[in-house]
């Protein structure tokens, strides 16, 4: 009996680097936990740099550590 054509690209042999980044990053339940926990914590400090760079080109000459030269300490 022939397959419908539909089922041959279901079957189809999936790529090799999916397949081995299921090996290596997915297939044990420690490993997942481990790429996840990594990947979460990369992408909250990437984040948060770029938040704080944004942050500060959008009040620069406003913060206190942009002014603070222009007052004099009184000793």
């Amino acid at each position: 009996m022939p397959q419908p054509a539909w089922v041959k690209t279901r079957l189809a042999p999936e790529p090799a680097a999916s397949r081995y980044f299921y090996e290596l990053f997915m297939k044990r339940s420690s490993s997942y936990m481990t790429t996840t926990m990594f990947v979460a914590l990369f992408v909250g400090v990437g984040f948060d740099y770029a938040m704080n760079a944004y942050w500060e080109s959008c009040n620069k000459g406003k913060l206190w550590h942009h002014i603070k030269d222009t007052y004099k300490e009184e000793e």
